[in-house]
């Protein structure tokens, strides 16, 4: 299932885009009385896609490297109450974090304080991996280059915020061994965490305290020098901002629900940025400008930029949704595609609780583009970016004709799924199920809130229903249609198993 797909981190299809001419404007939700007749058509049809998805919130940016062409923002920063989505609404961006990460490590790179091929354990000597060859072997870019030759639990977005720092750092040794470096491309955001860390335990920061040291220097390394001036590390941005957007995600019926903000806690250097438009355009147009602020100022070198967005290990994409790329490799916190027509787009996708995210630049063209959703990336919410990205292409370049359409296809199949599922499903027997209430391993928990069954790992609610074999479904929440079985094993004990994820044991009744 495409859903099974974001939980384990698995990247999103992301095409190119093209010039466009050179402009300032803004459209909010699409009808703004000063955007030029070139972009009212692209306005008009993003907010006809937005409304067909039935999305909550968005905002939508494309910029050259002098300056922002076009903005645009659709729809409500949250269900309750409605305030419209504006440009300095904050949104979590999930793992195009790891894109200001990877820069982040750049800047250390830089000042010679790291290399890129240099051994991890030579910078920070407490590094284990789970032999002694890997340990010696993997560099610094190995950790932020997912292909380090290690994979992770299926589970690990779900224990998020979960494992302190020092824990998350000794949980690499534990991570199972699938390839030697650089041979193969495994998402993994243990790993990327783990580089994120790498400057501050190099320089001698204790393990407990590396996660505000991360935070600290992504204020005062990048945001600051940026001009990212909203941008900051956030869990939950209320109480720090009152102009911030809530996630979103649909039911089985299907229904835009809000969620809470989950967690991301140690994983933040793979996921942990909040900022709004003006914060990602700007961030957008460092990349074109090859390490120089909109302000002027050089944050990072165009060398070891440019390193950042060379790939070294192949990556897969659906052909369906971009048909006429020719290659994909992952770098060091970007994406790179090759076209046809030999543009290249270098890109990043990110989802979290409630949200879903993109940024991509064509270098050759001199083009940017930034989209911002307050929904979960599956199943809907990628299909927006994914639309964004084909219509400026086919409209601007000739290339991917005809994929806008096949995405709102392809939203349409998804409505269905869940339409299907949720016709199935019923309410459960609170008799059947009270076996099986407790605590389960791995900080879970199985109980009746009222009428409703719940599973819950920390501040993440998944509300389960009954399907007609007798097993359960996951009827709302950030993970909402994946299947769940409930059963007795053979010493009496109770396991909960969400299916292709993982299973957990009752330990408390």
């Amino acid at each position: 299932m495409r859903r099974r797909a974001f939980v384990q981190g698995m990247l999103a299809a992301g095409v190119a885009a093209g010039t466009v001419p050179v402009w300032a404007s803004s459209a909010a939700a699409g009808r703004a009385t000063d955007v030029p007749d070139d972009w009212l058509d692209f306005d008009d049809l993003v907010g006809s896609a937005f409304d067909q998805m039935r999305l909550v919130g968005a905002a939508v940016a494309v910029v050259s490297a002098d300056q922002v062409l076009h903005t645009a923002t659709f729809g409500d920063r949250s269900l309750a109450p409605r305030r419209p989505v504006t440009e300095s609404t904050r949104f979590r961006i999930g793992s195009v974090t790891k894109s200001m990460t990877a820069t982040l490590l750049a800047t250390y790179v830089d000042e010679g304080k790291l290399g890129w091929d240099q051994p991890v354990v030579d910078a920070w000597s407490g590094f284990r991996a789970p032999t002694d060859e890997l340990t010696r072997a993997l560099r610094v870019r190995d950790l932020v280059g997912m292909a380090s030759g290690l994979a992770e639990p299926p589970s690990t977005s779900l224990r998020f915020g979960g494992p302190t720092t020092a824990q998350l750092l000794q949980s690499v040794v534990n991570l199972p061994v699938i390839n030697q470096p650089d041979k193969e491309f495994f998402y993994n955001n243990t790993v990327y965490a783990v580089g994120g860390y790498l400057p501050f335990l190099a320089s001698g920061v204790a393990p407990q305290d590396v996660r505000p040291a991360y935070t600290q220097a992504m204020r005062e390394r990048l945001y600051a020098p940026a001009g990212m001036t909203g941008a900051q590390i956030a869990d939950d941005p209320r109480g720090l901002v009152d102009d911030y957007a809530t996630g979103n995600q649909f039911d089985l019926r299907p229904r835009a629900t809000t969620i809470p903000f989950g967690p991301i806690g140690s994983y933040t250097p793979a996921g942990g940025a909040l900022a709004d438009l003006r914060d990602m355009a700007a961030w957008v147009r460092l990349q074109l400008r090859q390490g120089v602020s909109v302000d002027g100022g050089r944050v990072v070198s165009a060398a070891n930029l440019a390193e950042c967005w060379k790939p070294h290990v192949t990556t897969a994409l659906p052909r369906e949704l971009d048909p006429d790329y020719v290659s994909a490799g992952y770098a060091m916190g970007w994406i790179r595609e090759e076209y046809e027509d030999a543009s290249s787009l270098i890109w990043h996708n990110g989802a979290i609780d409630g949200f879903a995210s993109f940024i991509g630049f064509l270098p050759q063209h001199d083009l940017g583009l930034v989209v911002l959703n307050s929904m979960t990336a599956a199943p809907i919410g990628n299909l927006l970016y994914t639309y964004v990205l084909n219509l400026l292409l086919s409209q601007r370049l000739g290339l991917n004709r005809g994929v806008p359409a096949k995405v709102l296809a392809a939203n349409t199949s998804a409505w269905d799924e869940l339409r299907q599922l949720g016709r199935q499903a019923r309410s459960v027997d609170n008799t059947a199920v009270a076996p099986f209430l407790g605590y389960y391993e791995g900080g879970y928990s199985l109980v009746l809130d009222g009428p409703d069954l719940q599973l819950r790992i920390g501040s993440r609610v998944m509300p389960l229903e009954v399907m007609p074999d007798g097993s359960y479904v996951m009827s709302g929440g950030f993970m909402v249609g994946i299947p769940v079985k409930l059963a007795i094993e053979s010493d009496g004990v109770p396991h909960v198993e969400i299916v292709g994820i993982e299973t957990v044991r009752r330990t408390t009744a």
